[in-house]
């Protein structure tokens, strides 16, 4: 709760300013954050854009997006602004294998591009990329530092997600559970992208 949803609430709402009708594309759709966010999007009205491996496009489907597309094909900003015209936030985790994407898709001036991770790598981003390619809105998260740095905007967010636990909005999943000798494992599999949704370690088994 006080991870994933919270900055998956925190991407879409005080920094992404997501409205009723907007387009939002959510990369890593499959992930822990990724998933919350899918959910979320839809229930402050927005159209949800994903993006996963094809073998995930059926679960990031069940939690409500719109469209669902392979985050490694090679015509990605091409099919994502044919279905769009342009998308007003992205959720940017991915970093270097789709950031050029997430740039490129937004609407200039008023889009947002929300930089929560970089699992692919770091990309570049230039003062004259922003003036002369790509006028858009670029903010970080990272939670932790959220919390640190804006403790009233985190306690809002908790009691934001209180009240959709109350509406029965956020409902807790069940983490796949891995004896701890399996993490060099399971960590290869969640850089190479085989993994869903949330992960833990018992280290009792």
């Amino acid at each position: 709760m006080v991870l994933n949803w919270t900055t998956a609430l925190a991407a879409l709402r005080p920094l992404g300013e997501i409205r009723t009708g907007d387009t939002v594309l959510i990369h890593a759709a499959a992930g822990g954050v990724g998933q919350a966010a899918v959910r979320l999007a839809r229930h402050y009205g927005a159209r949800v854009i994903a993006t996963a491996s094809p073998a995930k496009h059926h679960a990031v489907r069940l939690l409500g997006a719109d469209e669902v597309l392979d985050s490694a094909r090679p015509d990605l900003a091409e099919r994502i602004t044919q279905l769009t015209g342009g998308v007003d936030l992205v959720l940017e985790s991915v970093g270097r294998a789709t950031f050029e994407v997430s740039l490129s898709v937004t609407k200039p001036f008023t889009g947002r591009v929300v930089v929560l991770g970089a699992a692919s790598g770091d990309a570049g981003l230039t003062t004259h990329d922003l003036v002369f390619t790509h006028q858009v809105q670029v903010k970080g998260l990272h939670i932790g530092v959220l919390a640190t740095a804006a403790p009233a905007l985190y306690r809002a967010l908790l009691d934001e997600i209180n009240a959709l636990i109350a509406q029965g909005v956020y409902r807790p999943g069940t983490p796949r559970i891995h004896p701890l000798a399996d993490g060099p494992a399971i960590l290869r599999s969640l850089g190479a992208g085989q993994t869903s949704g949330k992960l833990a370690l018992d280290p009792w088994s």
